[in-house]
């Protein structure tokens, strides 16, 4: 019997691995999120994280399981499938010499965007970067940085959005706007997976997979994670399961 073809607004993974020589970096990936969704990925440096993103993104083959993104199988990466996807990784990625006006538009014709002109002016009032437009990118501070590159993603209102560690390093108010955005972007039917080491923010998401020694759990809602580690947050609970167990 032929397999079901993959629901065309939906992300599901099962037991998606990767491994570098005889190691695998992490393993037995799974969950389905529909339109709306917000994941959380948490757990220790090294757990996987990453990986799991740059497989999603197409950027990476996995070694194990099988994985589709709005029908797209990521196994066989397309220019299809990453038009589909934003993906911000926690290294700032655009270019130095150019104005942030300047890396928007070139972001937004690599996209083959209509009306540029309105879509980065949308971009500017929407992340609040008119006053640095005709800034450096490499002379902003790591807050407009971030910013810039946050909408620099943003600019084909992806479907799907992958995001390492966002608000790593960002000042309070740079946070709170990042998360209210991607709730935003999230409630407006769009799906949103994120890593991050700040385990209050991951609070933020409805469901979280947890990492340990490149080993995936869950998905879970942060509260459950906290129950079953019998800790008093989720940050107690991240800590508590990276203890070896004897």
């Amino acid at each position: 019997m032929r397999p079901a073809e993959p629901e065309a607004r939906i992300v599901r993974v099962d037991g998606l691995g990767k491994r570098y020589g005889g190691t695998w970096v992490v393993r037995d990936v799974a969950f389905t999120l529909e339109p709306g969704a917000m994941l959380g990925l948490v757990g220790a440096n090294g757990g996987g994280k990453t990986t799991t993103l740059r497989m999603l993104a197409g950027l990476v083959r996995p070694d194990a399981g099988e994985g589709h993104v709005f029908a797209h199988d990521i196994r066989k990466p397309s220019t299809a499938l990453r038009w589909t996807i934003g993906y911000m990784s926690q290294r700032l990625s655009l270019y130095p010499e150019l104005s942030v006006v300047e890396n928007l538009a070139f972001r937004a014709a690599v996209l083959g965007l209509r009306n540029r002109s309105d879509v980065i002016a949308r971009a500017a009032g929407r992340y609040e970067l008119a006053d640095v437009l005709a800034t450096r990118f490499d002379r902003l501070s790591g807050g407009w940085a971030r910013r810039a590159q946050f909408a620099a993603v943003m600019l084909g209102d992806p479907a799907l959005l992958l995001l390492d560690e966002p608000t790593a390093g960002l000042d309070v108010a740079t946070r709170r706007a990042i998360w209210r955005w991607l709730g935003e972007f999230a409630a407006a039917g769009h799906i949103v997976i994120v890593s991050t080491h700040d385990l209050a923010e991951a609070g933020n998401c409805a469901s979280v997979l947890h990492y340990a020694a490149g080993i995936a759990e869950g998905p879970m809602t942060p509260t459950d994670l906290v129950a079953a580690s019998g800790a008093s947050d989720l940050e107690d609970a991240v800590l508590r399961l990276a203890e070896p167990r004897g």
